[in-house]
């Protein structure tokens, strides 16, 4: 090795080179769901250093596809080309200049990298004034084609107008052709849209007992429907103090240290129910939710935590509070590192901690017992319904088969039994396999219909209550031979067409190439649906007749 003496030795800073393209096509390669950019949009606006008293979001189709404005009455943006001391409006053209580039940030804007999904639209125009002496207008034009197929990134066009021309101080920004999305999707729809909201965004937000300012009354239009959505995380509540249906835990704090010493702090808030209706309490609407900074990001793992209480998610909502934890570029998963080792260290003792407290112990038993007493109450409630002179059976042959069909399972005993009765109207009839019981098409069969027609061998057939059924299920009809049902609801077969043949029981449904045989079930030879009254009746009748 040469001696330092012996060395010349040349110092140079090294510039360090990022690709935009590629940063910014990672982001919208990223994006979790497509109403992303509604939240990281909303997020901006609802800073309490905005300050605005109304945020509007408007989703509707133009000539571009999908597309929605969001404007606020807050302070506005300024522009100050300068990279060392970036306005407002510099941040949100540029990238990475948020709190965690030591840049300052609006309470809301750690990264700085949310506004870049809007390079996954067609059109960007961005409209802001905050009082001074420039209105500004911000243009991009195709962001999303010019990544995806020029492999460039669009270059905003920023004009500066005298701001006499400006209406209102505040800011609006329309994005058309949001995605490549032609029209307004399920998702964009008000209930679900809505739903997203509250349970995603900051219209979620999850700390407002330490929030010192209000948020800006927020308006959801899509088409003709407006809404005023309140803000706040949809948390299980008791409104009965008596109640042994619904339990909600006090806050639960726990901090874990990483292998590098530093502290991650989690908060638990939430209850769990057995009033799940009242609570619109679902697998999708259940659960264990992530809070960053007081935004819901997202749903942990299903089931994952709410079964170490012996529930499943349709009975519980909770939120986790961790301002500490890392997350992925989208925000729609963690960025798994040590932080997120300490994370599920510390959400493992709260909830060991709510499992080993009195307030859940009594809950729990509770549940058990009150489960137990709606059951036996259900059991009570369908006996009273089968001893009713009211309670409608099917019979043949003045023979008792079973209850009115309720259900496709019904429908299929039903059918069993006249196959093994030999009450089918078919020359031979075999079940060889109820086969689709999970999933594919219901059943596995031999059949012949009648003595001088062919004989099928292992032909599928589909079997439901009703009809419409077939249709609601989408169930492909060239990959069956033939379908069963308890009636044929044909007035509400709207795909495909059904016809009635010369035989009372068999319809013919058609839909593009494909026709196949509807057997229905209720208008088989020698079938009576009545009550037992009705039964004893139509015998006197039949008896006077001979």
């Amino acid at each position: 090795m040469l001696r330092e003496p012996d060395v010349k030795v040349i110092s140079e800073e090294h510039k360090m080179i990022i690709d935009p393209e590629g940063f910014v096509s990672e982001i919208l390669n990223n994006i979790g769901d497509e109403r992303d950019v509604i939240r990281e949009l909303i997020s901006n606006a609802s800073a309490k250093e905005i300050g605005a008293t109304k945020l509007e979001v408007r989703v509707y189709e133009s000539d571009r596809g999908l597309s929605f404005t969001i404007n606020d009455d807050g302070c506005g943006m300024n522009y100050t080309k300068d990279e060392h001391n970036p306005g407002r409006l510099d941040k949100f053209l540029n990238a990475a200049q948020g709190r965690q580039a030591g840049f300052e940030s609006d309470e809301f804007g750690a990264k700085g990298l949310g506004t870049k999904v809007l390079y996954n639209a067609d059109y960007v125009e961005v409209e802001t004034w905050d009082g001074g002496k420039n209105f500004y207008r911000v243009r991009i034009n195709e962001p999303r084609r010019k990544i995806y197929e020029e492999k460039e990134l669009a270059v905003p066009k920023v004009e500066i107008i005298d701001s006499r021309y400006a209406e209102k101080k505040g800011t609006t920004i329309k994005v058309f052709g949001w995605a490549g999305i032609p029209t307004i999707t399920k998702n964009f729809k008000i209930d679900r849209l809505e739903r997203y909201l509250k349970y995603y965004t900051v219209l979620g937000y999850t700390k407002s007992e330490v929030r010192d300012k209000p948020f800006p009354e927020f308006i959801l239009q899509i088409g003709a429907i407006r809404k005023t959505i309140p803000v706040g995380f949809p948390y299980i509540f008791i409104d009965d103090p008596e109640s042994e249906k619904t339990v909600v835990f006090e806050p639960i704090k726990v901090e874990k240290l990483t292998l590098s010493e530093k502290k991650i702090t989690i908060v638990l808030k939430g209850g769990i129910t057995t009033e799940t209706s009242k609570y619109q309490l679902t697998e999708e609407r259940g659960g264990v939710w992530l809070s960053v900074n007081g935004i819901p990001y997202f749903k942990l793992p299903t089931n994952k935590y709410s079964r170490r209480l012996n529930f499943t998610d349709d009975f519980v909502r909770f939120v986790v509070e961790c301002d500490d934890i890392r997350l992925n570029l989208s925000r729609s998963d963690f960025g798994y590192d040590e932080s997120y080792d300490a994370f599920e260290h510390a959400l493992d003792d709260a909830f060991s901690q709510i499992k080993e407290s009195k307030k859940f112990q009594k809950f729990y038993q509770d549940s058990r017992k009150n489960k137990k007493i709606e059951t036996q109450s259900k059991m009570n409630e369908k006996k009273n319904e089968y001893s009713s002179e009211d309670k409608r059976y099917v019979w043949y042959k003045n023979k008792m088969l079973l209850a009115e069909p309720q259900s496709e399972y019904d429908t299929a005993a039903l059918l069993w039994i006249l196959e093994g009765l030999n009450g089918l109207p078919f020359a031979h009839f075999q079940t060889l396999q109820y086969a689709g019981y999970r999933e594919g098409i219901d059943m596995l069969i031999n059949y012949q219909e009648d003595k001088d027609k062919e004989e099928h061998l292992c032909a599928y057939a589909e079997l439901e209550r009703l009809f419409s059924n077939f249709i609601k299920q989408k169930h492909d009809s060239g990959q069956m031979s033939l379908a069963f049902c308890w009636k044929v609801d044909k007035n509400k077969v709207n795909i495909g067409q059904i016809k009635e043949t010369k035989k009372p029981y068999k319809w013919m449904y058609s839909i593009s190439d494909n026709t196949i045989p509807v057997f229905e079930i209720s208008q088989f030879p020698d079938i009576f649906i009545g009550t037992k009254t009705e039964r004893k009746e139509k015998l006197q009748i039949m008896d006077k007749d001979m």
